[in-house]
């Protein structure tokens, strides 16, 4: 039976960035461990978030960077979301518009699902 853990912000963040080595190789094991289905991990999408929000005000990369390195991570096999699907078309969505990763998460809830998005964001209209 593998192991079942919550991935944490900085445990992904220190994976991407390896901007401290000690915490660079734990990770390295975990998702190591992950790909080798020796653990299940779950990925909450507040948690997501904050991985873009910190990789973008923090460590100022590209959208397009974050929406690539984020999406391979989501490809894990074994690294499971309330809806992987969602997740990854919100991370497209939010290298492709000028809006931010909330916003993208419910524009791409919005276009899988069919759900009417209700809100006073101007931002939404550029879903």
């Amino acid at each position: 039976m593998s192991k079942k853990i919550l991935l944490d912000t900085n445990v992904i963040v220190r994976f991407l960035v390896r901007d401290n080595q000690e915490h660079f190789i734990k990770a390295v094991k975990i998702f190591q461990d992950i790909e080798d289905f020796h653990t299940e991990a779950y990925l909450m999408d507040f948690i997501l978030a904050e991985v873009v929000y910190v990789l973008k005000r923090i460590y100022k990369f590209d959208k397009k960077l974050i929406t690539h390195t984020l999406q391979q991570l989501l490809m894990y096999q074994n690294l499971f979301l309330d809806n992987k699907l969602v997740a990854y078309e919100a991370l497209t969505i939010y290298s492709d518009k000028n809006i931010d990763f909330a916003d993208a998460y419910l524009c791409a809830k919005r276009k899988l699902e069919d759900y009417e998005i209700v809100s006073f964001d101007r931002d939404i209209k550029k879903c």
